[in-house]
Protein backbone atom coordinates (compact mmCIF):
# COMPACT_ATOMS: atom_id res chain seq x y z
CA UNK A 1 0.00 0.00 0.00
CA UNK A 2 2.22 2.91 -1.20
CA UNK A 3 1.75 6.13 0.33
CA UNK A 4 3.03 8.81 -2.78
CA UNK A 5 2.85 12.47 -3.97
CA UNK A 6 0.13 12.30 -6.55
CA UNK A 7 -0.52 15.74 -8.12
CA UNK A 8 0.65 17.47 -5.03
CA UNK A 9 -1.45 15.27 -2.69
CA UNK A 10 0.48 12.55 -0.36
CA UNK A 11 -2.19 9.80 -1.49
CA UNK A 12 -2.52 6.13 -0.72
CA UNK A 13 -3.15 3.35 -3.31
CA UNK A 14 -3.18 -0.45 -3.49
CA UNK A 15 -2.72 -2.35 -6.65
CA UNK A 16 -4.48 -6.25 -7.12
CA UNK A 17 -4.34 -8.96 -9.69
CA UNK A 18 -1.73 -10.11 -12.31
CA UNK A 19 -0.61 -7.64 -15.32
CA UNK A 20 -3.54 -8.57 -17.46
CA UNK A 21 -6.02 -5.33 -18.62
CA UNK A 22 -5.11 -2.61 -16.21
CA UNK A 23 -8.51 -1.23 -14.55
CA UNK A 24 -8.53 1.47 -12.49
CA UNK A 25 -11.13 1.80 -9.60
CA UNK A 26 -12.82 5.45 -8.22
CA UNK A 27 -14.33 5.00 -5.14
CA UNK A 28 -17.52 6.66 -3.44
CA UNK A 29 -17.59 9.50 -0.96
CA UNK A 30 -16.53 8.14 2.34
CA UNK A 31 -15.72 4.75 0.72
CA UNK A 32 -11.93 4.13 0.56
CA UNK A 33 -9.47 1.67 -1.68
CA UNK A 34 -10.07 -0.81 -0.06
CA UNK A 35 -13.56 -1.33 -0.26
CA UNK A 36 -13.35 -2.74 -3.93
CA UNK A 37 -11.52 -6.09 -2.31
CA UNK A 38 -15.04 -7.71 -2.66
CA UNK A 39 -15.96 -6.95 -6.18
CA UNK A 40 -11.77 -7.77 -7.36
CA UNK A 41 -12.27 -11.09 -5.79
CA UNK A 42 -15.19 -12.11 -7.84
CA UNK A 43 -14.06 -10.22 -11.19
CA UNK A 44 -10.95 -12.60 -10.85
CA UNK A 45 -7.52 -12.34 -10.91
CA UNK A 46 -6.59 -12.07 -14.92
CA UNK A 47 -6.83 -8.18 -14.42
CA UNK A 48 -4.62 -5.42 -12.72
CA UNK A 49 -6.60 -3.06 -10.47
CA UNK A 50 -5.16 -0.12 -9.03
CA UNK A 51 -7.22 2.02 -6.22
CA UNK A 52 -6.34 4.92 -4.68
CA UNK A 53 -8.23 7.01 -1.59
CA UNK A 54 -9.41 9.89 -2.71
CA UNK A 55 -8.44 13.13 -0.15
CA UNK A 56 -9.55 12.71 3.07
CA UNK A 57 -10.51 8.85 2.97
CA UNK A 58 -8.59 6.07 3.73
CA UNK A 59 -4.89 6.50 4.11
CA UNK A 60 -4.38 9.37 1.67
CA UNK A 61 -3.82 12.99 3.44
CA UNK A 62 -6.71 15.09 4.98
CA UNK A 63 -9.07 17.35 2.77
CA UNK A 64 -7.80 20.72 3.63
CA UNK A 65 -10.51 22.47 2.00
CA UNK A 66 -8.44 24.56 -0.23
CA UNK A 67 -9.29 24.04 -4.33
CA UNK A 68 -12.12 22.56 -6.03
CA UNK A 69 -12.29 18.78 -4.51
CA UNK A 70 -13.50 17.58 -7.91
CA UNK A 71 -10.78 19.02 -9.61
CA UNK A 72 -8.11 17.78 -7.45
CA UNK A 73 -9.70 13.99 -7.22
CA UNK A 74 -9.44 13.99 -11.29
CA UNK A 75 -5.90 15.16 -11.09
CA UNK A 76 -4.68 12.82 -8.86
CA UNK A 77 -6.64 9.95 -10.74
CA UNK A 78 -4.82 11.41 -13.94
CA UNK A 79 -1.71 10.01 -12.38
CA UNK A 80 -2.54 6.58 -12.63
CA UNK A 81 -3.78 6.16 -15.81
CA UNK A 82 0.11 5.42 -17.74
CA UNK A 83 -1.74 3.43 -20.24
CA UNK A 84 -5.49 3.22 -21.93
CA UNK A 85 -7.50 1.93 -18.67
CA UNK A 86 -10.75 0.30 -18.41
CA UNK A 87 -12.84 2.96 -15.56
CA UNK A 88 -14.95 1.64 -12.41
CA UNK A 89 -16.44 4.77 -10.57
CA UNK A 90 -18.67 4.65 -7.93
CA UNK A 91 -20.65 6.73 -6.92
CA UNK A 92 -18.71 10.55 -6.54
CA UNK A 93 -16.11 8.16 -8.11
CA UNK A 94 -18.06 7.54 -11.27
CA UNK A 95 -18.44 11.54 -11.53
CA UNK A 96 -14.52 11.80 -11.78
CA UNK A 97 -14.51 8.39 -14.03
CA UNK A 98 -16.73 10.40 -16.77
CA UNK A 99 -14.68 13.84 -16.32
CA UNK A 100 -11.63 11.73 -17.00
CA UNK A 101 -13.12 10.26 -20.58
CA UNK A 102 -13.38 13.76 -21.49
CA UNK A 103 -10.49 15.06 -20.55
CA UNK A 104 -8.32 12.23 -21.53
CA UNK A 105 -10.63 9.91 -24.04
CA UNK A 106 -7.29 8.87 -25.25
CA UNK A 107 -6.56 6.84 -21.65
CA UNK A 108 -10.11 5.18 -21.24
CA UNK A 109 -11.40 1.97 -23.32
CA UNK A 110 -14.40 1.71 -21.29
CA UNK A 111 -16.48 2.96 -18.25
CA UNK A 112 -18.32 1.34 -15.51
CA UNK A 113 -20.89 3.80 -14.00
CA UNK A 114 -22.42 2.46 -10.86
CA UNK A 115 -24.72 5.12 -9.65
CA UNK A 116 -22.80 8.12 -10.74
CA UNK A 117 -23.91 10.78 -8.52
CA UNK A 118 -24.62 13.69 -11.10
CA UNK A 119 -28.32 14.39 -9.82
CA UNK A 120 -27.65 18.23 -11.35
CA UNK A 121 -28.51 15.86 -14.84
CA UNK A 122 -31.35 14.65 -13.90
CA UNK A 123 -32.85 18.01 -12.74
CA UNK A 124 -32.15 19.03 -16.55
CA UNK A 125 -34.55 16.37 -17.76
CA UNK A 126 -36.90 16.37 -14.62
CA UNK A 127 -37.64 19.83 -13.09
CA UNK A 128 -39.75 18.25 -10.78
CA UNK A 129 -37.05 15.77 -9.61
CA UNK A 130 -35.37 18.51 -7.73
CA UNK A 131 -38.38 19.49 -5.40
CA UNK A 132 -38.69 15.39 -4.43
CA UNK A 133 -34.85 15.46 -3.74
CA UNK A 134 -34.90 17.94 -1.57
CA UNK A 135 -37.73 16.97 0.65
CA UNK A 136 -36.46 13.67 0.82
CA UNK A 137 -32.76 14.62 1.92
CA UNK A 138 -34.44 17.81 4.43
CA UNK A 139 -33.02 15.58 7.36
CA UNK A 140 -30.03 15.72 6.29
CA UNK A 141 -29.74 19.19 5.15
CA UNK A 142 -31.45 20.41 8.30
CA UNK A 143 -28.90 18.19 10.16
CA UNK A 144 -26.05 19.39 8.77
CA UNK A 145 -27.14 23.49 9.20
CA UNK A 146 -27.59 23.10 13.05
CA UNK A 147 -24.05 21.28 13.26
CA UNK A 148 -25.29 17.53 14.29
CA UNK A 149 -22.95 15.48 12.45
CA UNK A 150 -23.99 12.41 13.40
CA UNK A 151 -27.49 12.86 12.41
CA UNK A 152 -26.51 14.26 9.43
CA UNK A 153 -24.45 10.98 9.21
CA UNK A 154 -27.38 8.66 9.92
CA UNK A 155 -29.95 10.80 7.47
CA UNK A 156 -27.63 10.28 4.59
CA UNK A 157 -26.62 6.64 5.67
CA UNK A 158 -30.84 6.20 5.09
CA UNK A 159 -30.60 7.27 2.10
CA UNK A 160 -27.60 6.37 0.13
CA UNK A 161 -26.37 3.47 2.72
CA UNK A 162 -25.72 0.16 2.59
CA UNK A 163 -29.22 -0.99 3.41
CA UNK A 164 -28.59 -1.46 7.50
CA UNK A 165 -30.74 0.18 10.55
CA UNK A 166 -28.16 2.93 11.36
CA UNK A 167 -28.32 0.76 14.85
CA UNK A 168 -27.11 -2.10 12.99
CA UNK A 169 -24.07 0.34 11.70
CA UNK A 170 -20.57 -0.96 13.71
CA UNK A 171 -19.72 2.07 15.63
CA UNK A 172 -16.17 2.43 14.32
CA UNK A 173 -18.27 2.30 10.82
CA UNK A 174 -20.85 4.62 12.38
CA UNK A 175 -18.09 6.78 13.75
CA UNK A 176 -15.99 7.06 10.01
CA UNK A 177 -19.42 8.44 8.48
CA UNK A 178 -19.31 11.17 11.20
CA UNK A 179 -15.81 12.29 10.87
CA UNK A 180 -16.27 12.45 7.23
CA UNK A 181 -19.52 13.84 6.60
CA UNK A 182 -18.62 16.76 5.65
CA UNK A 183 -16.68 15.41 2.31
CA UNK A 184 -20.70 15.01 1.13
CA UNK A 185 -20.48 19.13 1.15
CA UNK A 186 -17.36 19.56 -0.19
CA UNK A 187 -18.38 17.01 -3.52
CA UNK A 188 -21.76 18.92 -3.82
CA UNK A 189 -20.58 21.64 -6.56
CA UNK A 190 -20.23 18.52 -9.20
CA UNK A 191 -23.59 16.74 -7.68
CA UNK A 192 -26.30 18.80 -7.15
CA UNK A 193 -24.43 21.93 -8.58
CA UNK A 194 -22.73 21.34 -12.51
CA UNK A 195 -19.41 23.76 -11.88
CA UNK A 196 -17.69 21.33 -14.39
CA UNK A 197 -20.84 21.45 -16.78
CA UNK A 198 -21.64 18.15 -17.32
CA UNK A 199 -25.28 19.34 -18.40
CA UNK A 200 -23.94 21.66 -21.04
CA UNK A 201 -25.76 20.44 -24.53
CA UNK A 202 -23.57 18.23 -26.22
CA UNK A 203 -20.91 17.90 -23.63
CA UNK A 204 -21.16 14.05 -22.69
CA UNK A 205 -22.03 12.61 -26.70
CA UNK A 206 -18.82 12.58 -27.90
CA UNK A 207 -17.51 9.91 -25.24
CA UNK A 208 -17.36 7.30 -27.69
CA UNK A 209 -16.37 4.51 -25.61
CA UNK A 210 -18.28 1.91 -24.26
CA UNK A 211 -20.21 2.33 -21.04
CA UNK A 212 -21.92 0.00 -18.44
CA UNK A 213 -24.31 2.20 -16.38
CA UNK A 214 -25.24 0.26 -13.48
CA UNK A 215 -27.83 0.79 -10.29
CA UNK A 216 -29.32 -0.95 -7.64
CA UNK A 217 -33.00 -2.22 -7.74
CA UNK A 218 -33.63 -0.60 -4.31
CA UNK A 219 -31.66 2.77 -5.10
CA UNK A 220 -32.99 5.95 -4.16
CA UNK A 221 -34.73 6.69 -7.78
CA UNK A 222 -32.55 9.88 -8.46
CA UNK A 223 -29.89 6.85 -9.41
CA UNK A 224 -32.03 5.49 -11.76
CA UNK A 225 -32.90 8.75 -13.40
CA UNK A 226 -29.18 10.19 -13.31
CA UNK A 227 -28.52 6.34 -15.64
CA UNK A 228 -31.60 7.44 -17.86
CA UNK A 229 -30.50 10.79 -17.98
CA UNK A 230 -26.90 9.56 -18.93
CA UNK A 231 -27.98 7.01 -21.04
CA UNK A 232 -29.86 9.66 -23.84
CA UNK A 233 -26.30 11.61 -23.96
CA UNK A 234 -23.91 8.78 -24.43
CA UNK A 235 -23.97 7.00 -27.66
CA UNK A 236 -22.49 3.61 -26.66
CA UNK A 237 -24.25 2.62 -23.47
CA UNK A 238 -25.99 -0.92 -22.00
CA UNK A 239 -27.43 -0.99 -18.44
CA UNK A 240 -28.01 -3.29 -15.85
CA UNK A 241 -29.82 -3.00 -12.59
CA UNK A 242 -29.06 -5.68 -9.61
CA UNK A 243 -32.40 -6.62 -7.53
CA UNK A 244 -32.49 -5.83 -4.32
CA UNK A 245 -29.53 -3.56 -3.86
CA UNK A 246 -28.74 0.14 -2.68
CA UNK A 247 -26.33 2.69 -3.43
CA UNK A 248 -23.76 0.28 -2.15
CA UNK A 249 -24.15 -2.42 -4.83
CA UNK A 250 -20.43 -2.87 -5.37
CA UNK A 251 -20.17 -4.00 -1.62
CA UNK A 252 -23.13 -5.66 -0.60
CA UNK A 253 -23.97 -7.30 -3.85
CA UNK A 254 -20.42 -7.17 -4.84
CA UNK A 255 -20.71 -11.27 -6.88
CA UNK A 256 -23.82 -9.60 -8.70
CA UNK A 257 -21.83 -6.62 -10.09
CA UNK A 258 -18.79 -8.42 -11.27
CA UNK A 259 -20.92 -10.92 -13.13
CA UNK A 260 -22.85 -7.26 -15.03
CA UNK A 261 -19.56 -6.21 -15.30
CA UNK A 262 -17.89 -9.41 -16.73
CA UNK A 263 -20.44 -9.55 -18.95
CA UNK A 264 -20.16 -5.90 -20.20
CA UNK A 265 -16.37 -6.52 -20.98
CA UNK A 266 -17.16 -9.79 -22.70
CA UNK A 267 -19.40 -8.09 -25.06
CA UNK A 268 -17.07 -5.03 -26.11
CA UNK A 269 -14.15 -7.19 -26.14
Amino acid sequence: MPLEDRAGHLTNFMRFGSDGKPILMLHCTMGNAGAWRGLIEHLGSDHHFTAFDMPGHGKSAPWTEQGDYHTIGTEIAKTFLDQPMDLIGHSYGGTIALRLALELPQMVRSLVLIEPVLINLAFVDNPDLKAIYAQDHQGFEEAWQRGDLETAAREFSRMWGDGRRWADVPVRAQQTMIDKIGMIKAGEHNVIGDRYGFSQPGRLSGIDVPVLLLEGGVSHSSAAAINTALQQRLPLTQRAVIDGAGHMVPITHAAETAKAIGGFWQSIA
